[in-house]
């Protein structure tokens, strides 16, 4: 499903996913004709770092590397591996769309995390998840149609 995915040109009806398992099991949920995704470079991006010695908290920014970049995507393929999802292909910047009649592209993301938490009464298994956040993907498009 991944390699089915479009490129289109971003626009206000699409919104970037949060770049975790989470983000990914959403994005997966939604299916082909409602995620998009785009070429994405890390050049140039920082990380924030926190460091704490003799009580004095010391923050400043470091570039970001090869081994952060293999960290965070290993993290999703392993979230998406425990929901029995393929890996998601990596150097993409993952978009879903907006469905109709949203206040607005953050106000949808949060009313999906917020259904989706409602609906899995404490669950965490992303295996568990599944399920769950396909009936509430579904759900939003529905009414967005």
């Amino acid at each position: 499903m991944w390699s089915d995915v479009q490129e289109p040109e971003p626009s206000a009806a699409w919104v970037e996913l949060p770049e975790n398992g989470w983000g990914a099991l959403i994005g997966w949920s939604a299916g082909t004709e409602n995620l998009s995704r785009h070429y994405s470079s890390d050049e140039g991006r920082t990380v924030t770092v926190h460091t704490e010695r003799a009580g004095v908290r010391e923050t400043f920014e470091e570039p970001f590397t090869a081994a952060d970049r293999q960290m965070i995507d290993d993290d999703i393929n392993t979230y998406l591996r425990d929901a029995g999802l393929p890996p998601r292909p990596s150097g993409y910047v993952w978009m879903i769309r907006v469905p109709d009649g949203q206040t607005s592209p953050e106000a949808f993301l949060s009313d999906v995390d917020n259904t989706i938490l409602r609906s899995a009464e404490g669950a965490v298994d992303p295996k568990q998840l599944r399920p769950i956040f396909e009936a509430v993907l579904r759900s939003f498009y529905a009414k967005g149609k």
